[in-house]
């Protein structure tokens, strides 16, 4: 099968076909949650540290709910 051959599609831009998510379906926690996640799993990656996205959020919930303590 040939990778390179571009699918056609509706000239329907992604963003108007993904479903919406208004920022107050997602609380401030999870947000907070997300971001440290990502920051996290970027630095494990840069410093070739093992684990995973999983273990990256799971760290995550506990510092940012440790600073809301």
């Amino acid at each position: 099968m040939n990778k390179n051959k571009a699918i056609k599609s509706e000239h329907i831009p992604a963003e108007e076909k993904a479903p919406k998510l208004m920022a107050e379906d997602v609380d401030e926690t999870t947000q907070q949650i997300e971001e440290a996640a990502y920051y996290i799993g970027l630095n494990r990656v840069n410093n070739s540290h093992a684990g995973d996205h999983l273990n990256d959020w799971f760290e995550a919930e506990k510092k940012v709910k440790e600073n809301l303590q």
